[in-house]
């Protein structure tokens, strides 16, 4: 009798973006669990760091701050990103970067929504 081996995997999911220098819009996230259920974001912080190949890190987007990320509707698990608040004009172009999306709900339990990597591109209209 033989068995397959089950894997697991319990990394965050991925996502590849492409940001426009000085030009990236607002975008949502809505944090929900396994179950597609709205995870209650009352009280809870998020960050997002954004770093280069090395690790340095160029850019800290939080709730924390008030730079970046807004609770827009917590109990809903609402949150808007907003690069621009802080400002991609100090990311460098034609790199791929690195970043995560990590909230620390009112109880100390961590998530990593997402992680994933980011291009920067030159905007083309001034």
């Amino acid at each position: 009798m033989t068995t397959d081996a089950q894997e697991l995997d319990l990394r965050p999911g991925y996502v590849a973006m492409k940001w426009y220098r000085s030009r990236t819009i607002p975008f949502t996230v809505t944090a929900v669990d396994s179950a597609g259920t709205a995870i209650n974001l009352t009280g809870a912080s998020a960050s997002m760091q954004i770093k280069n190949a090395s690790g340095t890190v160029l850019m800290t987007l939080s709730t924390a701050t008030s730079q970046g990320i807004v609770l827009t509707n917590a109990a809903s698990g609402v949150m808007t990103i907003s690069p621009e608040a802080v400002g991609t004009s100090v990311l460098p172009l034609d790199n791929v970067l690195s970043m995560d999306l990590k909230v620390t709900l009112a109880t100390g339990v961590v998530y990593v929504f997402f992680r994933g990597h980011i291009t920067l591109i030159d905007k083309i209209t001034a």
